[in-house]
């Protein structure tokens, strides 16, 4: 695999793992219970952009021979390994726009569903 492939496959695993764990409903259990723990677990749990970052980080930190995938622009293997989990988080969040507004019409119905649920519980029309 080559540089350019590497950092490809890792965004588009980090994006589609980040936004199915902050927006899927199959994972809506675990966004209320980590969300309960309130200030920046809060934040990390909805929303893909922050969670992605640490999506990466795992993803970096067990590929092995991640030193043949930096991007290389100075001699220090930690700059370089920062410099290149940033140019990954970029291209993910690119990928997350994306998603976002791929999935707005179902986003929509969705609330609409669950307004409609709640004026139900509620009794009124």
């Amino acid at each position: 695999m080559t540089r350019l492939e590497y950092i490809v496959f890792v965004s588009l695993c980090a994006a589609s793992i980040s936004y199915t764990i902050t927006w899927a409903g199959i994972f809506s259990k675990l966004r209320e219970a980590v969300g309960k723990m309130g200030g920046w677990f809060d934040d990390l749990i909805h929303c893909p952009y922050c969670f992605c970052h640490y999506v990466i980080l795992v993803i970096m930190l067990t590929t092995r021979h991640i030193g043949d995938y930096l991007i290389r622009i100075t001699n220090v293997g930690i700059y370089d390994f920062i410099f290149t989990w940033f140019v990954i988080v970029c291209i993910t969040s690119l990928l997350h726009a994306v998603m976002l507004i791929a999935y707005k019409p179902v986003a929509e119905v969705e609330t609409f569903r669950k307004l409609k649920a709640k004026r139900s519980s509620n009794g009124t029309q």
